[in-house]
C-alpha cells in the first residue's frame, strides 16, 4: 500500500513536471514565435519604409527636373521675345514740298544704336519725300535652338540697314545706310570681324537661296524687309529688333 502511495506520488509529481515542462516550453515557443512574427512585420515596414523613402526621392528627382525644364523652357520664351533696341529715328521737321504741294518733305535723324542704347556715331541727317519712312534692311534670322541656349555668335536675329526712302521715292533712290558685306555698325564693337560673320554677310545671298547651305550655318531664314511708318512732327521712333524674329518700328 504505501508503495503504491508512493508511485501515485512520484506519477502526480512527474505529470505536474511535465505539464509544467511543456507549458515553459510552450511559452518559450510561443514567444519566439510572436518576436519571430513581430520581427518580420518590423523588417516589411522597414522595407515599406524604404521603398516609399526611394518612392519620394525619386519623385523630388523627378520634380527638380521638372522644375529644370520649366525653367529652361521659361528662360527660352524670354529669349526669344528679348527686343534689342538698334536706332533711332527722330522727326526735325515737316513741310510743304516746293516741288508739289500735295506732298511733305520730312526730315529726319537716323542713329543706329549700341547694346545699352547709345548712339553709334553722329545721327544722320535725311529729308524724305512724305510722312512716310521705310526701312530696309537686311536680317538674319537664326533657328530658335541658338537663341533658346543664347549662343554667343547665333543667339539673336542681326541686321543690317540698306537705306531710307520715303514713300514718293524709289528704293533705289533712297538714302543708303551700311554697306553690304561689311559688318552693321550695331555689332562692331572693336573686336575683328570673325570669319562666321564676313561669311554670312558676304554670301547673304546664298544663304537666303540654299536651304541646305543655310540649315549648316544654323539660318532659319535670310531676306530683307522693310517696315514702315507714318511720321509725326516732334516724334521720335525706335527700331527694334525681336531676337527670333525681324524689325518693328514703335514710337517712343
Amino acid at each position: 500500500m504505501k508503495n503504491w502511495n508512493y508511485l501515485c506520488r512520484t506519477l502526480v509529481y512527474a505529470a505536474i513536471v511535465g505539464l509544467v515542462g511543456y507549458s515553459s516550453w510552450r511559452l518559450r515557443l510561443g514567444m519566439r514565435e510572436f518576436f519571430a512574427e513581430k520581427n518580420q512585420r518590423i523588417e516589411l515596414l522597414t522595407e515599406q519604409v524604404a521603398a516609399k523613402q526611394d518612392q519620394i526621392k525619386t519623385l523630388n528627382t523627378d520634380l527638380q527636373a521638372k522644375r529644370q525644364q520649366i525653367e529652361q523652357l521659361e528662360a527660352a520664351l524670354s529669349l526669344l521675345k528679348i527686343d534689342h533696341r538698334v536706332a533711332r529715328l527722330e522727326v526735325v521737321e515737316q513741310v510743304p514740298d516746293p516741288a508739289d504741294a500735295t506732298r511733305q518733305l520730312t526730315t529726319v535723324r537716323f542713329a543706329e544704336l549700341g547694346p545699352e542704347g547709345e548712339a553709334l556715331g553722329d545721327a544722320q541727317p535725311f529729308t524724305l519725300v512724305g510722312t512716310k519712312a521705310y526701312i530696309e534692311a537686311s536680317v538674319i534670322k537664326f533657328e530658335d535652338r541658338y537663341v533658346e541656349q543664347g549662343d554667343v555668335l547665333r543667339g539673336t536675329s542681326i541686321v543690317l540697314f540698306r537705306r531710307l526712302f520715303g514713300e514718293y521715292q524709289n528704293p533705289s533712290d533712297g538714302f543708303p545706310l551700311d554697306t553690304m558685306g561689311t559688318r552693321p555698325a550695331a555689332y562692331d564693337r572693336g573686336s575683328v570681324m570673325s570669319q562666321f560673320e564676313r561669311r554670312l554677310w558676304a554670301d547673304f545671298w546664298d544663304y537666303a537661296n540654299d536651304p541646305v547651305k543655310a540649315r549648316g550655318a544654323g539660318v532659319r531664314a535670310a531676306h530683307d524687309e522693310a517696315p514702315s511708318i507714318e511720321l509725326r512732327p516732334g516724334k521720335t521712333y525706335r527700331i527694334e529688333l525681336r531676337a527670333s524674329d525681324g524689325l518693328s518700328i514703335r514710337p517712343e
